[in-house]
Formats: C-alpha cells, structure tokens, sequence
C-alpha cells in the first residue's frame, strides 16, 4: 500500500472550503480511481494546517493517480485560497483501522475525542 500526503496551510474559512472541494471533487474523483484505498483528512485545532493522505493499493495505482491527484489537488488549494505546504509519497508500512466503513465521517471538531484503552501493566 503506498499513502501521497498533502500538507496545506489554511485559516478556517480557507479549511472548510478545501474540505468541501476534497469532499465534493477530489474523494469521488478518488473513488473511481484504479487501486484507490481510501482519503484521510487532518486538521490542527486551529485549522491553521491540514493534512489529505491518498491511499493506494500498490505502487502502480498511486503513481498512475499522481498526475490527476496533483492537478486536482492544485485546484482545491487555490479555489480554497490555501497554500500547498508539499506533497510527498510513502509506502504504508502498517494499517489497521478495524470496524470503519470508507462513508464513515468522524464527529466534528470540538467534539470530545475518543479516549484511547488504558494498557494495564
């Protein structure tokens, strides 16, 4: 599995138009994308940086979505008035999300997280 990372830097309302254009054109775009495994959004407290991480089944998939991928992901950063921070490609050395659906959206910002098990020695 190989992950292309985009790192953005934003304010709120800059986000929450980038995150309507990876919603509304880049994750359907994705979607029917060859080898496509899933989109995972980030964003810090402040909405000052965001991250959208590509996941693709094998090395073929993400390199032959890469030329789309950028150009797309060049639009949603201007039409949204961030400013792209890199763009860089990994292998995915592990990955393990039991139980999510890719439809599923995790609750908005300002919810109380999820709290992780605490480990009993």
């Amino acid at each position: 599995m190989f992950a292309r990372v985009h790192t953005l830097e934003t304010g709120p309302e800059e986000y929450e138009r980038g995150y309507a254009m990876v919603r509304d054109v880049l994750l359907p775009w994705a979607r029917e994308s060859t080898g496509f495994c899933g989109l995972i959004g980030l964003v810090d407290e402040d909405r000052r940086e965001s991250l959208v991480i590509t996941l693709w089944a094998d090395e073929a998939s993400a390199e032959a979505s890469a030329s789309a991928g950028d150009s797309l992901g060049d639009l949603a950063a201007t039409a949204s008035g961030a400013t792209r921070a890199s763009l860089k490609s990994y292998g995915v050395s592990i990955f393990d999300v039991p139980g999510q659906r890719p439809s599923q959206l995790p609750e908005p910002l300002g919810s109380e997280p999820a709290r992780p098990p605490q480990v009993h020695s």
